[in-house]
């Protein structure tokens, strides 16, 4: 097959040359009309005293029959190559209009020669060398073509030198003879030059074809990459989403230790999986660019102390030592990602560093926040520096040892890229590694007593009381989750109403309700999405009612449409706690 293609691919590049060709001569013959006109009728006042008045009319007559063939030929043909349907016919027909033309102008010498002046005769002889000198630009690109139109012109001037009467000295003739093997070779030249031009002009636009193609294919890969991971998250993010909500209905308390110790590392388990979906959760948000940059003024000790809750435990967890100094600075940033940013490569430290610590190192470079990551870990090789901010790579000395998707680097990368930071890796195998950042944020020093308008708030969540009283609406149709709900909501105090999907139901049931706090529905139901749902509840009650959904779909499309949406999107899965954390800040407003 691949043999087949190659033989088709170069017969349509040597058709494609012959078109080439045939637009170069009629293009070439279309602008050398005018002279094929102007020159026969110069010979009339300059050789109308010499020649017999028969001659010169036969001649002139050809001429003017030659000239106008000439011109409707030219005229009648395609000068673009696209439009050339069958170039060879049309060069056969280009090589007869030409060499028609030059035969007429050898047919000058027989008939016109003999009897003119010697000046007379060079200055033919300088019409015939000067039309064969342009044929080597206009027709050489096809030999047939160029041969057509000079051996015609050539051969009676040449042949003088045998007629009885010596028009020209023989040293004359000779010299005639060499101009024209010099034109051969100029011609020869110019075609060659001509094919090749042509040819690797074939050959640059088959690259560039092959290149678009493989740019195509990559981008359909990618895409389908998106969906495929898009859809495979959304499947598993259910029973996960479930797992999450029932583990917490445990109480490690009152279980037997051995028990205890299970539970705990089935948590943990959960946990990493978790930290993987909230990954893939990123990736997609920076395919959708859904994440924005927001420039404003924080405490870098603010920022470092909530890297230091999150951390910490992690770190302790492996009995890891760590480390984290922020100068007294006010940064001027967006604060969240670039929290993400430090804490992605924090966690991807503490993942790969089996004992010694973790420590990060903020500092200002040129007025501007920069930080270093520092391990004791395995460190990472020369070979695989080069890929570790690709998306899914991990090592494959460490793949077995550590769980992962191998995002968060290149959750780093794509962040930097997004606020105009630049990452930076120094590390060798076994040495541990140093991730450098300089963000490019500007600084200043922070006064004593100063806090940030922009700190965080600090978590509300713990006090179950805090919803007491409340009237949660639910849309639910996974009666293992909503059991969850039931339990821990009322458990906290708040007053559940489970509502139908169906329309009808739905209307009976609100009628006896009076009012509702908040809605927490799931996204896809089984006979509609939640969104329409939480428009019917707001459009019955005439106000904005505070809503939460939670869902699994987290394809870039998808999270246009959540953000168009005036409701809180949680993405399974999610903990118990971020759900009434949620609910506790809707509300609140």
């Amino acid at each position: 097959m691949s043999t087949i293609t190659r033989m088709t691919d170069i017969e349509s590049n040597e058709l494609n040359l012959q078109r080439e060709k045939s637009a170069h001569i009629v293009k070439a013959a279309r602008s050398a009309t005018l002279a094929n006109i102007l020159a026969p009728l110069l010979c009339i006042p300059m050789f109308q005293d010499e020649v017999q008045i028969l001659n010169l009319v036969l001649w002139l007559v050809y001429m003017f029959v030659a000239v106008a063939v000439r011109s409707w030929i030219v005229y009648s043909q395609a000068n673009e190559s696209t439009a050339i349907v069958d170039p060879e016919r049309d060069l056969r027909r280009m090589t007869f209009a030409v060499g028609i033309v030059g035969l007429g102008w050898g047919l000058g010498w027989p008939l016109m020669a003999p009897e003119l002046s010697l000046v007379n005769r060079m200055i033919y002889v300088y019409m015939t060398t000067a039309a064969m000198i342009s044929s080597m630009f206009a027709y050489s690109v096809n030999r047939q073509t160029f041969y057509a139109f000079t051996l015609p012109i050539m051969i009676p001037a040449l042949s003088t030198l045998l007629w009885p009467t010596h028009i020209f000295p023989w040293p004359f003739s000779v010299g005639l003879a060499a101009l024209y093997l010099v034109v051969l070779g100029i011609a020869k030249n110019f075609s060659k030059v001509f094919e090749d031009s042509i040819r690797l002009r074939f050959r640059n636009e088959s690259l560039y074809q092959e290149l678009a193609r493989e740019r195509d294919q990559s981008v359909a890969a990618n895409v389908a990459k998106s969906k495929f991971i898009a859809l495979a998250s959304h499947d598993l993010r259910q029973p996960l989403h479930a797992v999450n909500i029932n583990l917490e209905l445990f109480n490690g308390q009152q279980l037997p230790p051995q028990e205890s110790r299970l539970l705990q590392r089935i948590k943990s388990s959960i946990a990493a999986l978790n930290d993987m979906f909230d990954g893939l959760l990123n990736m997609s948000k920076l395919d959708a660019y859904m994440t924005k940059e927001i420039q404003q003024d924080f405490l870098l000790s603010d920022l470092a102390e909530s890297v230091r809750e999150i951390v910490q435990s992690k770190a302790d967890s492996k009995n890891l030592a760590f480390f984290i100094e922020a100068p007294p600075l006010v940064v001027r940033g967006d604060r969240l990602l670039l929290q993400q940013i430090v804490l992605n490569l924090s966690l991807n430290a503490l993942q790969y560093t089996e004992r010694g610590s973790v420590s990060i190192e903020f500092f200002t470079h040129v007025d501007q926040l920069a930080f270093r990551v520092i391990d004791s870990g395995v460190g990472i090789s020369v070979e695989d520096q080069q890929h570790i901010f690709n998306e899914f790579y991990r090592a494959d000395r460490t793949r077995g040892a550590h769980d992962g998707l191998g995002l968060g680097l290149t959750i780093v990368k794509r962040l930097c890229n997004l606020i105009g930071a630049k990452v930076d890796v120094q590390s060798n195998s076994g040495r541990g590694s140093v991730f450098t950042v300089s963000t490019g944020c500007p600084t200043s020093q922070a006064l004593s007593a100063s806090r940030s308008a922009t700190t965080l708030p600090d978590p509300s969540g713990d006090d179950p009381h805090r919803l007491q009283g409340k009237c949660i609406a639910i849309f639910e149709d996974d009666e293992t989750i909503l059991e969850a709900y039931r339990q821990t909501l009322s458990a906290r105090g708040i007053r559940i109403v489970v509502l139908s999907e169906h329309e009808q139901a739905l209307q009976d049931q609100l009628e006896s309700i009076n009012h509702i706090d908040c809605i927490l529905s799931d996204y896809r139901l089984q006979l509609t999405t939640g969104d329409l749902l939480i428009e019917k509840l707001r459009e019955n009650y005439n106000r904005e009612i505070p809503a939460v959904i939670v869902t699994g779909d987290t394809s870039p499309d998808q999270i246009h449409v959540f953000a168009e949406l005036n409701v809180r999107v949680l993405h399974k899965p999610v903990t118990f706690q971020k759900i009434v954390s949620t609910i506790e800040e809707v509300i609140a407003g």
